[in-house]
């Protein structure tokens, strides 16, 4: 297997850049179209109820995900089962906790109060989080140019709040800022549950089919609990184009085996540097999808949080082989 390696430490960029890239388009997109269909959810209401929910959105997304990565590895699955240990069932259970329910819940019921650019940039806040989780309990180097880098883009994501503005946005919200702090909270550990997956070597049929299905299931089980049976028939056809071709099987399933193929080849901290960019591309498509207000500061911002990206790709000053583009 691999040895999980930084950006300055010679990593065959290659390997990385597809799942890494795939990853970045596709997490960017993630907000803008779930706001949408929140939208669209309150402009289309059945019996006074908004039919798009964190349960029967999530159950879809968690369903296909997990039917996905059990038919890739349906021969590995009974062989996988009989060879986990204690510790590595309490890990998968850790990390569908975290980042298949507790997530994805708070990410939703956050986007509900906040606008995709004020929660996308709250969320930036994973990357320096996750990293120094690794690095306290995982023991992971950072990136050499990872502390400039990151200064960079912690101003990236400041300029736009300290900015003057003329009236109160989204992020005023109390709640909505409550939950989506406990979104980056649950992301930012998932990210040590995944690595460390990853790291020991866990095939996707167990840390993404097994767990996947499992949310799946509690999705459905609250579903009925909230809503009634009644609430997964509240279908429309830009329900189902949007729901499940578009959010479940492009932007959960493509992102996930994305990120999972990225973390083989690269630590916490790397993929989450190099995942901040799915700011930027989340920014724009709010404001060309959704019509949100994509002010100087917010460029600005934005604008520096790239260039902190750029600087470290930039090679080290010790004799490491420069990493090809």
């Amino acid at each position: 297997m691999n040895r999980p390696r930084g950006l300055g430490d010679g990593l065959r960029l290659p390997a990385v850049a597809l799942p890494l890239g795939l990853y970045v388009l596709l997490r960017g997109l993630d907000a803008p179209v779930l706001k949408r269909l929140q939208e669209l959810g309150l402009q289309h209401t059945v019996n006074g109820e908004n039919p798009i929910s964190f349960c029967n959105v999530f159950f879809f997304a968690q369903l296909v995900v997990g039917v996905a990565a059990l038919l890739a590895g349906r021969r590995q699955l009974g062989p996988a089962l009989a060879a986990l240990t204690t510790p590595q069932r309490w890990l998968l259970a850790a990390d569908t906790l975290l980042g298949r329910f507790l997530a994805p819940v708070a990410y939703f019921t956050a986007l509900q109060s906040l606008s995709v650019i004020s929660q996308t940039l709250l969320f930036a806040l994973v990357l320096p989080l996750s990293a120094l989780l690794a690095r306290a309990l995982l023991a992971e180097p950072l990136p050499r140019a990872f502390l400039p880098s990151l200064l960079l883009i912690t101003a990236g994501l400041l300029l736009p709040q300290l900015a003057p503005t003329t009236s109160p946005g989204p992020m005023d919200d109390p709640s909505g800022l409550v939950w989506a702090l406990l979104a980056v909270l649950a992301f930012s550990a998932a990210a040590l549950t995944g690595r460390r997956i990853a790291a020991a070597g866990t095939p996707p049929v167990l840390s993404v089919g097994v767990g996947s299905l499992v949310s799946a299931l509690v999705f459905a089980v609250l579903a009925v609990l909230l809503y009634g049976p009644g609430h997964f028939l509240l279908l429309r056809l830009w329900w189902v184009v949007g729901v499940i071709l578009i959010y479940a099987l492009s932007l959960s399933l493509g992102s996930e085996l994305a990120l999972r193929h990225a973390y083989h080849h690269a630590g916490v901290a790397t993929v989450s540097l190099w995942g901040s960019l799915t700011i930027a591309v989340a920014v724009l498509a709010a404001a060309l999808l959704l019509g949100e207000p994509l002010d100087a500061a917010t460029v600005a911002g934005v604008l520096l949080l790239l260039a902190g990206v750029a600087l470290a790709r930039r090679r080290p000053p010790a004799a490491v082989t420069e990493l090809p583009t």
